[in-house]
């Protein structure tokens, strides 16, 4: 706090000018490099081709994720848990659930980790 004017040291900058210093101007994508118009980018620096090569990418992961939970449960059911023929169809949904569950926690924490990371896509 400022002894003399009772506000703090640091100067802002004009409500008008922040945030808006990169408009129309050119910035290299933060995965592959490449010129981008500013207003193509998203929050993170990435233009939109190396956004969705990273989704695809994600997709994949999480689907092979999803594969090895649904494979470990269904493992255990089958060996461990000796399922009866009367509720197959409640462990087949579980099974299935896991799948699904499964693929879209791993789609997000790959995705996740994809962007954190700014590693390029190609």
């Amino acid at each position: 706090m400022n002894a003399k004017t009772g506000g703090s040291r640091r100067r802002d900058t004009p409500a008008a000018s922040r945030g808006r210093d990169t408009l129309g101007r050119d910035l290299s994508c933060a995965s592959c490099g490449r010129p981008q118009a500013a207003s193509e980018l998203d929050r993170l620096l990435w233009c939109p081709t190396c956004l969705a090569e990273a989704h695809a990418r994600a997709k994949l992961a999480g689907r092979f994720s999803g594969l090895a939970l649904a494979g470990a449960l269904a493992a255990w059911i089958y060996f461990v848990q000796d399922p009866s023929r009367l509720v197959i169809g409640g462990w087949i949904g579980a099974v299935v659930a896991t799948l699904w569950l499964g693929a879209r926690a791993g789609r997000e924490l790959f995705f996740g980790v994809l962007r954190f990371r700014r590693r390029p896509t190609r």
